[in-house]
């Protein structure tokens, strides 16, 4: 069916409920509905208590972040659209009262659906409750709400790959029934069914991508055929790459504590194929897809089988593990961070066992000795606790990092990753935006040490094989001996 409405005319008036709304997703969403869609009736934030801070607290925090500059200088009196709801998408009926449950059925007009918990080591019934128990509350909710128009539901390429090398923009069957998970989730012990959660979540790489495609299956079930429904399947989300301003994020996760990780030195050793080319998409792309969606789907007839549209970067920013360390070692040694503990290098690795190795020899030892300097002078060690969620995180998203799915121009990648740190470190880290001179220089004095340190390893190894244990000997035997077969040949 052809829209017959423009974007913006299809958003004006309109009531709209996100959820995980200071997320990262949501912080993205609601900038850009209200910088392009300013004639929008009001946006209701699902928002949970934080600290002690109230919803006013957490709103004045959220609206101070650096995503909201643009709107902050041209439209400052857009933020009194938004409103924020107290709730938990880890409790059930999301955590609302009464009262805002019936405000929200008797005024949404659209639903984007982004609340998750993203640890992919997370306990299997936390996954269940904050990932599919929400979304089935919701879609419940979604049913009665006379004035919806669109579901919007927010969930990841990566939901159903288990042993598939081709992700299609299908809904692919499931092997649990989602109605038996969320009922063994309220009966069971927490600790009991996280010991049995490698039996039930089976092929799929962890909790995250299991609960998700049982969510999927939920909202087709109760939704399909009886409400507009789209759900949004994005790949590996990253940092802004044009909107509203270049490379910004709020957090650590994946790519961005990865590249912060090398550019501080702190990052030694990866486990990853770095032959296979992870799809990354900008978080403003996909914002611009949710947005979309809601506009297209809310137009069309609902159909017995949502439709299902996944954002990827389809070979613009799909380039392999190498290429980004090559333009990543370019960027940081041009632009380098005000503080480094050392000279940025990473070994990546697919091999467990030389993984193990190097982070033994590369992160642990050396932490443990910083630390222990740290102790002495009566400062706070941090090296061991930060390497130990480096080699966790590692491990729990390896499955990412060893495999590619499939769904170049490196002077983009280079301007991606450029404005990825440029605006990181000052937003994440609190440094300088522009480049110190002291920076590059002490980034050089840090390349010279770090070669001095290896030859200097490399040499006592030597010693230690060749004269210690005079080791040389047998050695020249051996290549005596080969020398001398050859001869008689």
């Amino acid at each position: 069916m052809e829209s017959s409405k423009s974007v913006r005319e299809f958003y004006k008036g309109k009531t709209i409920f996100i959820t995980g709304a200071t997320g990262f997703f949501g912080k993205a969403l609601i900038e850009k509905l209200l910088r392009s869609c300013p004639d929008i009736h009001r946006i209701h934030g699902l928002v949970r208590t934080k600290k002690g801070k109230t919803l006013k607290e957490r709103s004045e925090n959220m609206f101070s972040n650096p995503i909201f500059d643009v709107l902050r200088d041209t439209k400052p009196e857009s933020f009194n659209k938004v409103t924020f709801i107290n709730g938990d998408a880890y409790e059930e009926n999301l955590g609302l009262s009464s009262s805002d449950m019936k405000m929200l059925i008797e005024n949404i007009n659209i639903i984007f659906h982004a609340a998750a918990s993203v640890r992919f080591d997370d306990y299997l019934r936390d996954a269940i409750q904050v990932n599919l128990r929400s979304s089935r509350d919701l879609a419940v909710m979604a049913l009665n709400m006379d004035k919806l128009d669109v579901f919007v539901h927010v969930s990841t390429a990566y939901s159903s790959v288990t042993e598939r090398k081709i992700v299609p923009e299908d809904l692919l069957p499931v092997k649990d029934d989602w109605k038996e998970m969320i009922c063994l989730a309220e009966k069971s012990d927490r600790n009991i069914l996280n010991y049995l959660s490698h039996k039930i979540v089976g092929n799929y790489p962890n909790t995250y991508t299991y609960t998700k495609h049982l969510a999927e299956h939920c909202i087709n079930d109760l939704l399909g055929a009886k409400v507009p429904t789209v759900i949004v399947k994005p790949t590996i989300v990253c940092s802004t790459i044009s909107e509203p301003m270049p490379g910004w994020t709020d957090n650590f996760n994946g790519p961005i504590g990865m590249s912060f990780g090398f550019s501080s030195g702190v990052l030694r050793v990866l486990l990853a194929d770095i032959d296979a080319a992870p799809d990354y998409v900008p978080v403003d792309t996909v914002v611009k897809a949710l947005i979309l969606s809601a506009w297209k789907t809310a137009q069309a007839k609902p159909s017995a089988a949502v439709e299902v549209i996944q954002p990827s970067a389809f070979g613009f920013l799909k380039y392999s593990t190498k290429l980004f360390q090559e333009i990543g070692v370019r960027v940081v040694h041009k632009y380098p961070l005000d503080v480094q503990i050392w000279y940025p290098h990473t070994t990546i690795t697919q091999s467990w066992l030389y993984y193990y190795i190097n982070a033994v020899l590369f992160h642990f030892i050396p932490a443990i000795c910083i630390d222990l300097l740290l102790r002495i002078f009566r400062r706070k060690p941090i090296l061991f606790k930060l390497h130990r969620k480096i080699f966790v995180a590692n491990l729990a998203v390896s499955y990412f990092t060893t495999n590619e799915w499939n769904l170049t121009d490196k002077e983009v990648a280079y301007q991606y990753l450029k404005a990825i740190l440029f605006a990181s470190k000052w937003m994440l880290l609190g440094q300088s935006r522009g480049i110190k001179p002291s920076a590059v220089k002490i980034n050089r004095g840090f390349y010279y040490l770090d070669k001095i340190c290896k030859g200097i390893f490399y040499i006592w190894l030597i010693w230690v094989v060749f004269f210690k244990y005079h080791a040389q000997t047998t050695f020249l035997d051996a290549i005596s001996n080969y020398w001398n077969r050859l001869g008689q040949q």
